[in-house]
């Protein structure tokens, strides 16, 4: 039997699309100064964990990549981009604003809110992106098989994952708040490629996250 492989799911550092919520989906801009921090911060935590990477993966957009290569370095590893760990592709609603969205697209917004899973925009499903994070995930575990790996990708794209994890829907994912900047999430894949989750949004290494969560604005 196959040995247990540990992917080390981590959500890319902060942005500015991020402090003014907007809609990024396959678009959007690198780090802010925070996000670097934040990456900084997770690098620094992993090199002084008991269990060495074997790699780091990350999708080739602005943020993930420049998160993964922070950890990276740190870990004396490389980067290795893959599309298929992009975010999910939200088409018109790239690049608007929670508000500008309800506005533009107020059916689309609802249904959202709603849980009905729906190509906002024109863009892809969460089933859609479940598949294709799956299928990158499945490959990284063929190739480190016995192995811990980081994953550096986006918050719809881990939430996708953990659903399939945890046999659960779009509407039930609506219940899982978006993992942290720079938050990890470990989930182990065994030798007969089954999942579990092991561990969801441990941001322990950006200080006191149940006090932030307090402190945040009400969604």
């Amino acid at each position: 039997m196959r040995a247990t492989t540990k992917l080390i799911l981590i959500r890319h550092g902060e942005t500015e699309d991020n402090r003014a919520q907007v809609f990024q989906g396959q678009g959007g801009r690198g780090l802010n100064a925070r996000g670097r921090d934040q990456a900084a911060r997770l690098a620094a935590r992993l090199a002084g964990a008991r269990i060495r990477l074997a790699g780091v993966y990350c999708s080739d957009l602005d943020r993930a990549r420049e998160t993964a290569e922070i950890v990276a370095s740190t870990l004396g590893l490389r980067a290795i981009a893959d599309p298929e760990l992009r975010e999910v592709h939200l088409g018109g609603w790239q690049g608007l604003s929670h508000a500008e969205v309800q506005a533009r697209y107020p059916d689309e917004w609802a249904a959202w809110r709603r849980g009905d899973d729906i190509r906002r925009g024109g863009g892809e499903t969460y089933a859609e992106l479940g598949d294709r994070m799956t299928r990158a995930l499945d490959g990284i575990a063929e190739r480190h098989a016995g192995e811990a790996v980081g994953v550096v990708s986006h918050g719809a794209a881990i939430k996708s994952v953990i659903g399939r994890v945890l046999r659960i829907g779009a509407g039930g994912l609506r219940a899982f708040q978006v993992p942290a900047n720079t938050g990890v999430c470990l989930v182990e894949r065994d030798g007969e490629r089954r999942y579990r989750l092991v561990v969801w949004n441990d941001a322990a290494h950006l200080g006191d996250a149940l006090a932030e969560a307090l402190a945040a604005p009400l969604a």
